[in-house]
């Protein structure tokens, strides 16, 4: 039989005491991590400045999107949130409704204060789905297909309506269909063409903003990455159109280059 005297006793409970403290500290901490407004007693009621991001609208939903995010959302009793749930400004306005399953959004609509959709997000089979974000004026700002969680084609637009950058995978999101940037102006910054689907080998030309072609040439894809690299004979131009150098690479490094005077 063991016995323990008072100071170690004492002792003893102090440590676990203090042992039993930490690990609810981090739990507690845990669950901060995963915690998200309108964890309180509904109706959920926000100011635009705490759900707005300047650059990425309102995107503070899509880390409990069920193909994109790995955080879920809970009720106030601390259970997973199930069934559709609305949250609104301080304004009464709309925010969101979304649809949720064991905390996770399966599909949902966010909303601006002026009362436009913002995004829209939805599965369009088992393992496709697509998010559509908007401007405040309504006008889209992006459009992108994913498979599995993974980007396989997007598009992506300027305030005006012109379009700002296009791209597209293969069905396996394994290597680029094609690829587009634009200027403002509308005309194009970048282009990037498949040539031979078996090679991944591309052709890519870059443009100067009035419309001139800055530089052409071939690309390859490295094979077991995602790297794309010069490969082949590059032209190179001023903004004229004058060809002011003819270049050479290897995967990526050059290996000779020619002025043209």
């Amino acid at each position: 039989m063991i016995h323990f005297t008072n100071y170690t006793f004492s002792s003893f409970l102090k440590k676990t005491i203090l042992l039993l403290g930490f690990c609810i500290s981090l739990a507690v901490s845990a669950c901060a991590q995963f915690s998200f407004v309108g964890q309180g007693p509904p109706p959920y009621k926000y100011k635009a400045s705490q759900v707005t991001d300047p650059d990425r609208g309102i995107a503070i939903y899509d880390k409990m999107n069920i193909a994109l995010g790995d955080s879920s959302r809970h009720n106030p009793k601390g259970y997973a949130a199930s069934d559709w749930i609305e949250d609104y400004y301080e304004s009464g306005q709309l925010l969101h409704k979304g649809f949720y399953i064991d905390g996770k959004l399966k599909v949902y609509k966010n909303y601006w204060e002026n009362g436009k959709m913002e995004r829209n997000f939805r599965f369009i089979d088992f393992t496709r789905s697509q998010m559509t974000v908007y401007y405040k004026d309504g006008q889209i700002r992006s459009d992108i297909v994913y498979k599995e969680g993974a980007p396989q084609k997007t598009n992506e637009f300027y305030p005006s309506g012109k379009p700002d950058f296009e791209e597209e995978y293969d069905k396996n999101i394994e290597y680029l269909l094609g690829r587009k940037s634009y200027y403002e102006n509308g005309n194009p910054s970048s282009v990037l063409e498949l040539k031979n689907p078996k090679k991944k080998t591309y052709y890519q030309t870059d443009y100067f903003e009035n419309g001139k072609t800055k530089e052409e040439g071939a690309i390859v894809l490295i094979p077991g990455t995602e790297d794309y690299r010069k490969d082949g004979s590059w032209k190179v131009y001023d903004e004229t159109g004058k060809l002011t150098a003819e270049e050479e690479y290897a995967k990526g490094s050059l290996s000779s280059s020619t002025k043209h005077p």
